[in-house]
């Protein structure tokens, strides 16, 4: 709920107190006024929203709050990342952006389940994801402008080695993050090893 919201639904319920104390009830106006500005901030306290990573509050992570920014900005990237891969006419790019999308996709969901790995993926959240949108933004804007021409042409060819390189990037960043949690299942299997032959 936007701020903006919150202090209006306060300020009305709290007028609303405020006025039944006084008017109908014939409280002391000084008492009346004093409830209704602890129910202002009681109503606005109660009403901020909860941020959340998959199921995780953000107040219970280390640094959650810098890490929900950096989730929000890459949902906002995949989304444009997405829209590009809809809207660009040359079917190589067009394919190798969808490629991306969906990859990209895969590694959100796994880090929305998985927040504590969030600060392994930070270059990806600060250039690979940022990059992507850039190029097939920029891609798909001068693809409109001018297509068919000798420059699309020569920039299709550049743009389907760049969304090449990305791809490889969201691979190993992808598997650097598997790599991890696969350590943390075989250390977890080691100690229940360890403990069955104790």
């Amino acid at each position: 709920m936007k701020e903006k919201t919150r202090t209006i639904i306060a300020v009305i319920i709290s007028l609303i107190a405020f006025y039944i104390l006084s008017s109908v009830l014939k409280w002391n106006t000084l008492v009346a006024g004093l409830i209704a500005v602890v129910l202002y901030f009681a109503v606005f306290l109660l009403l901020k929203p909860v941020l959340r990573i998959g199921s995780t509050n953000v107040e219970n992570i280390r640094g959650g709050e810098t890490m929900h920014r950096m989730m929000s900005d890459a949902h906002e990237d995949i989304q444009s990342i997405y829209i590009a891969s809809q809207n660009i006419r040359d079917k190589d790019i067009k394919q190798k952006a969808e490629k991306l999308h969906e990859l990209g996709s895969r590694i959100l969901k796994y880090l929305n389940d998985n927040p504590s790995s969030i600060p392994e993926a930070r270059r990806f959240f600060t250039y690979y994801l940022d990059t992507g949108q850039n190029i097939l933004n920029k891609y798909m804007r001068l693809e409109n402008s001018n297509p068919g021409s000798a420059e699309i042409k020569e920039l299709s060819e550049k743009t389907s080695r760049g969304m090449d390189i990305l791809y490889d990037a969201f691979t190993k960043q992808f598997s650097r993050l598997m790599r991890n949690e696969l350590m943390d299942v075989e250390a977890d299997i080691k100690m229940l090893e360890e403990s069955l032959e104790g």
